[in-house]
């Protein structure tokens, strides 16, 4: 039995293509997206405190928002941070910062990359906790 060696992947048929995951999901929610719940608490762990933010975000029509990226900022009494999440399965995100005594603020600076539209006016976009000494 002879053994043929291969040359590579076989080309896709001509007429299917692939499709980039960054494309809009206009198809899946109802436009625009709006961030219905935004919570702040402070949570104790072994090392010390955080501020603990946590968002809902639905579509247009009321249904929870999976796999959705989210982009927000933390300023704590110390120091300013952003980073980025992507909602659960019912469309909940949690961002966190530990640090000392004092005022957290998150704000939301982006939904969806831009590939949704989010009407950040209907919504919360702010939240703040301050973490007790």
């Amino acid at each position: 039995m002879r053994l043929r060696r291969s040359s590579g992947p076989k080309p896709m048929h001509p007429e299917l293509t692939k499709v980039d995951d960054s494309h809009p999901k206009d198809g899946l929610f109802a436009q625009p997206l709006v961030i219905s719940s935004l919570k702040a608490r402070a949570e104790e762990f072994e090392g010390g405190q955080r501020a603990v933010f946590t968002a809902v975000l639905k579509d247009a029509e009321g249904r929870r928002c999976p796999d959705i990226s989210m982009e927000a900022s933390i300023t704590g009494p110390e120091r300013t941070a952003t980073g980025e999440a992507v909602t659960d399965m019912m469309g909940t995100i949690r961002f966190r910062m530990a640090g000392p005594p004092g005022t957290y603020r998150l704000a939301i600076t982006d939904v969806a990359g831009g590939a949704l539209t989010h009407d950040p006016d209907a919504g919360v976009v702010t939240a703040e906790v301050t973490l007790e000494g």
